[in-house]
This record gives C-alpha cells, structure tokens and sequence, in this order.
C-alpha cells in the first residue's frame, strides 16, 4: 500500500466505510462546553476517548466541573457516555494510520498528567469576549492533544461556528513557551485574640 497523503488522512473528502476515525465531541455545559477526542471504530462505536479533567489534589478522585485549582489530567479509557455531541470527524484512514496518531496523543496525555497543571475552569472575563486569562482546564487538554497529533482542531470549530464554546482553547500545554496557571497558595486564618 502506498503512503496516503496527510491532507488525506486529516481531512477527508469521503470516508471509506472501513475507515477508523478520530472525531472532535463535546458534553454541552450551560452555553459552553467540554470538548474531548474520540476514537471511533469502523462500525461507528467508540473504542476510546481522550479526556481533560479535574483531579482532587486530596482524594485523587475524578471531580465533575473541578475546584480551580484541582490537578489538571488527561486519564485515558475514560468514556463520556450519554449527553455528548460530535461537532465534526476530524481525521480518517486505515487502524494503522488512525492509531498511529491515537498514540501520538496518549502519549501527550501522559505528559500533561504528569506535569501536574493546576485546573482553572473559567473566567468571567470570557463571557466579555476575551480569551479568559488565565482558565487552564479539560478544552486547553483537547487543544493541545490535537495539536500533539498534528490535527487542526481550530478549524473544526470554525467550520462549525463553535469557536467560542470552550474556554481554555488555544492554550498548547506542551508547548514550551506556554506560560501556565499556578494556583495561588492558600494562607490558613489564623484568630488572634
């Protein structure tokens, strides 16, 4: 078989029907939402996602719409279930190809877990239409996975006039020049008397 252009792969005109996908979904959240990465089989069942969350800095326990300053982590085989949507398939090819590029961002997954990010969820400036500030949460996760497997997941969202759904997009986690959020340290009260 001969290389199949990455244009090919990325963004396909048609799909074969044996074709493994990588496709870019969301949870809806109020008018905003949590985006995340799908591994989709040729029958159209989800083998796998790719997941940004907040983790208890105490319990180490998974927490739904985390506490700022949670840690921030990319767990893997974690699926979503019910109530998520597919804004749009954003790679297809052969399982080599497919998987090849699934691997690239489990790998990129382990390395945001293992920096150990502080989760911040949002900012209210967002809602004002500037980029939030400082938020580091699950959308900079699926941001930066897209980038680590060279996906131009920017351009989904425009295609679809979703842009500006998810805050924390646009934030690359790996990138070195990333200048990421530090949590700032909590003083414990103290009662003189």
């Amino acid at each position: 078989m001969t290389d199949r252009n990455p244009a090919e792969i990325l963004y396909p005109n048609q799909q074969a029907n044996g074709d493994w996908k990588i496709e870019l979904k969301y949870l809806p959240i109020a008018h905003r939402g949590h985006a995340f990465l799908a591994l989709v089989r040729p029958d159209g069942g989800i083998e796998q996602e790719l997941h940004g969350m907040a983790q208890s800095k105490h319990t180490k326990q998974i927490v739904p719409m985390g506490m700022d300053g949670a840690d921030l982590v990319a767990p893997l085989n974690r699926l979503m279930g019910e109530g998520t949507k597919t804004i749009s398939s954003v790679a297809s090819g052969s399982e080599d190809e497919i998987l090849k590029l699934w691997g690239r961002g489990k790998r990129a997954a382990g390395a945001i877990t293992s920096q150990k990010f502080d989760y911040k969820a949002h900012d209210p400036s967002y809602e004002l239409g500037t980029d939030g500030g400082e938020i580091q949460n699950s959308n900079s996760v699926a941001f930066t996975l897209g980038k680590a497997m060279g996906l131009d997941l920017s351009r989904a969202l425009r295609d679809e006039g979703m842009t500006r759904t998810f805050s924390g997009w646009d934030r690359d986690l790996l990138d070195p020049k990333y200048k990421r959020y530090v949590t700032p340290p909590v003083f414990p009260v103290t009662h003189s008397g």
